[in-house]
């Protein structure tokens, strides 16, 4: 995983657009878009601007590019979680959407997806 895909997943939690995160970072929306792509790497002082405007902090974000939570590395427990190490692109939208969810459609989603999970064991 690259610092870009953790990028584009924080600032799609956040809910900004790449102009907005852009602007924030004093930076160009088509520098965001390669580095967020992996076509270029952040400067150091752009990766600071990066993760001030996104609300976390650089030891953060390389954290995540690792799997690790920030959480596991304060605490020296640097245990690879499914909920940390998954940022592609698929799981960022169906986490976005299933924040938007009523909690009683929440409650059928993970209904479902527990239902899924034993029907793809028996196969």
């Amino acid at each position: 995983m690259h610092i870009g895909q953790i990028i584009y997943a924080l600032r799609k939690e956040k809910g900004l657009t790449q102009e907005a995160l852009a602007l924030e970072a004093d930076t160009a929306t088509s520098n965001l878009s390669r580095i967020e792509k992996g076509q270029r790497r952040p400067s150091g002082a752009l990766l600071e601007r990066l993760a001030a405007a996104l609300g976390t902090s650089v030891t953060a974000i390389y954290a995540r590019t690792e799997g690790v939570g920030l959480s596991q590395v304060r605490s020296g427990k640097a245990a690879v979680t499914e909920e940390d190490a998954d940022y592609s692109r698929d799981a960022i939208q169906l986490r976005q959407g299933f924040r938007d969810l009523s909690p009683g459609n929440k409650h059928l989603t993970l209904e479902f997806v527990r239902m899924l999970g034993r029907l793809q064991k028996e196969t």
